[in-house]
């Protein structure tokens, strides 16, 4: 099985205690470990308009990432695409699959804030048009001369972007969305389909059925991988002791935003003990292993993409997790 890493690279600016510079470097350590460990992977989020959270954009955040690494791939975890014009996007993952020596992976999403469409100007009802035709013109740039495009929102008459990606025909497409219609989506127009962390293992079951129903008929995907929130402890008490809070708080906030990708709701401390068993990679080596074990056999997981690190987690409980999962994915 393959592993990946997310970087949480975003950091609270009303915590005294928040320093971006040394958040940053933390991450660089976080993307060489990874690299020294044989992890295949490592994602970085976007997000517009977050304060108080401080968030450092994708391009240049790969950019230095790709310094400080040799052979791991990096990805978008995901691009916002509707916010871009896809020219301008072309020409800069086109860059950043120069920089990175061709190991750039394309993670693509629509967004689900209504602050970021309402602050770009972008009205959120036109997200699924503006993703199709932008993902389809950015495609035809990467990989042809004199491009003609007319579409409802996106047009180009006869562009050739500055720069072919390094990676023939571009660098693969992945597309996030954790509901049915967009896994569908994704099974028609892109290479792969990532889950984020929020669906269940059971709901990631369904999800990937709609996955497989609509790829029919076309190639197979090259991967199958989800993300999860993961850490490993000692023991199992010890380890859902160490980020029950953490994570609690974390999911309470993405329900505010209203993110609504599970069917399952975060109430109080007691009932989220009980939810994280059922979606995340939380335990001692043994539990974690097992749920691993049953994602690959039950539902074809091939790669699995870990956040190991939250606003209250030492860097070194981090890399301690990822270590650990090393261990567990050579065993498997």
């Amino acid at each position: 099985m393959k592993l990946g890493v997310f970087l949480q690279a975003q950091w609270d600016l009303t915590d005294a205690e928040t320093d971006i510079e040394n958040g940053l470097a933390a991450l660089v350590r976080q993307a060489e470990l990874a690299d020294e460990l044989g992890y295949d992977s490592a994602w970085v989020p976007q997000h517009y308009v977050s304060a108080p959270y401080a968030s450092i954009q994708p391009g240049p955040l790969l950019g230095l990432l790709a310094a400080h690494t040799r052979r791991l791939r990096l990805g978008t975890g995901v691009y916002l695409l509707p916010f871009t014009r896809p020219v301008v996007v072309a020409e800069e993952m086109a860059s950043l699959d120069w920089i990175t020596g061709g190991r750039l992976i394309f993670g693509a999403g629509m967004g689900y804030r209504r602050e970021e469409f309402e602050a770009i100007g972008v009205p959120m009802t036109e997200r699924v048009g503006r993703f199709v035709e932008a993902l389809s013109l950015i495609r035809q740039l990467w990989a042809q001369n004199h491009v003609n495009y007319h579409g409802q929102y996106y047009t180009a008459a006869n562009v050739t972007i500055s720069l072919k990606p390094k990676q023939a025909s571009g660098p693969p497409v992945w597309i996030g969305g954790s509901v049915a219609a967009a896994v569908r989506r994704a099974a028609r127009i892109g290479d792969v389909w990532v889950s984020s962390m929020n669906p269940s293992f059971e709901e990631l079951r369904a999800l990937l059925g709609e996955f497989d129903a609509a790829r029919d008929g076309l190639p197979p995907a090259p991967e199958r991988p989800t993300m999860r929130e993961c850490y490993i402890g000692q023991t199992l008490e010890s380890a859902v002791s160490d980020v029950r809070d953490i994570l609690y708080a974390k999911y309470r906030t993405y329900q505010s935003w209203g993110v609504a990708s599970s069917q399952s709701k975060v109430e109080d401390r007691t009932g989220f003990e009980a939810l994280m068993q059922t979606k995340f990679l939380v335990g001692d080596e043994h539990t974690v292993a097992e749920r691993l074990r049953w994602l690959r056999d039950e539902l074809g997981i091939d790669h699995v993409i870990a956040r190991v690190r939250w606003p209250g987690l030492s860097e070194e409980q981090a890399l301690e997790s990822m270590r650990r999962l090393t261990h567990i994915a050579a065993r498997l």
